[in-house]
């Protein structure tokens, strides 16, 4: 009898899960036209919005000045088109077209993964804009910005970190030659998770690790990249997934100390309950608080969680 009903459970919890995938929702408008309280270059937005769509997969046409067609195909299966309005203040993404995502023009009303999609598509627009210099803060200082993607640094000596705030781009990026699958950058949320992770477990051991778009030179920055993100399996036949990092810790031109870091997951205890890109985001989560305990005794060439199980 017991076991009955823990099956019983099970399948109900099952037949939620997919329910809930399978969700329809009204098609989102997501306005952004007044991202900028003053004009601001056209063209400058115009290459931040190729730029956030490319990051996440998404082709992009100019098909006018002021418009641009952004599309995705995801897992060769699922297609939606959007069309993204701009102008010198902001821009707007609206719905174009779709293909097998349940698409009803008379509700306008669409599968939930839509609104998803194009969510994560506009956080990396907004992203990209902000990267550019262009937020809106009346406060930004005016001393260039590091760029890490291409920059030699000289080896740092010791580093106190005891009551320094430590600043960390919103989102992680993805390495150059980085092994990360094109459906886990168009439809998971890795890079702000992780970045997210890291300050959440820093401020539990009492460190100051602040999200900020631009950091200057004389500030310190903790580096991240993702090198490697692998999402084998799924809730049906049991998730197998890895994430890889490098990081460092960077004050100017002087590298201080750097890590590696890997963790595995099959999902956790409710696995099978789990989205591929949730449980992702539960090893981002993981290896946030293995990034915040090494800052809070920093080391140079550190290896944590995984790393000695990851083949390279």
């Amino acid at each position: 009898m017991k076991n009955l009903k823990r099956n019983c459970l099970l399948m109900l919890l099952i037949i939620g899960l997919f329910t809930a995938c399978g969700r329809i929702n009204t098609v989102q408008t997501f306005d952004n036209s007044n991202f900028f309280s003053v004009n601001k270059a056209k063209a400058k937005i115009e290459r931040a919005i190729k730029n956030g769509a490319a990051n996440k997969g998404w082709q992009t046409r100019k098909i006018r000045n002021g418009l641009i067609q952004a599309n995705i195909l995801v897992r060769s299966k699922y297609f939606v088109s959007v069309n993204i309005d701009y102008t010198s203040k902001g821009y707007t993404i609206s719905y174009n077209k779709s293909r097998n995502l349940k698409y009803n023009p008379q509700t306008n009303e669409i599968h939930g993964s839509y609104n998803k999609w194009v969510k994560i598509l506009q956080d990396n627009i907004n992203f990209q804009l902000e990267s550019l210099g262009m937020s809106n803060a009346t406060n930004q200082s005016t001393t260039t910005t590091v760029s890490t993607a291409s920059k030699s640094y000289k080896k740092g000596g010791d580093l106190n970190l005891e009551g320094k705030i430590i600043y960390i781009k919103p989102y992680v990026r993805f390495a150059p030659n980085s092994r990360v699958a094109q459906n886990i950058k168009s439809e998971c949320t890795l890079q702000k998770s992780l970045s997210q992770s890291i300050v959440k477990y820093a401020k539990s051991n009492g460190l100051n690790v602040v999200i900020k778009n631009n950091i200057t030179s004389n500030e310190l920055k903790l580096d991240v990249q993702i090198e490697q993100a692998i999402s084998s399996g799924n809730a049906a036949v049991g998730h197998n997934k890895f994430v890889t990092i490098s990081g460092a810790i960077i004050k100017g031109n002087k590298k201080y100390y750097t890590f590696n870091a890997a963790r595995l997951s099959g999902g956790g205890y409710f696995g099978v309950y789990r989205t591929s890109c949730s449980v992702l985001n539960r090893i981002a989560s993981a290896l946030g608080k293995d990034v915040a305990n090494w800052l809070a005794n920093p080391y140079d060439q550190a290896m944590m969680g995984d790393t000695q199980l990851i083949r390279k």
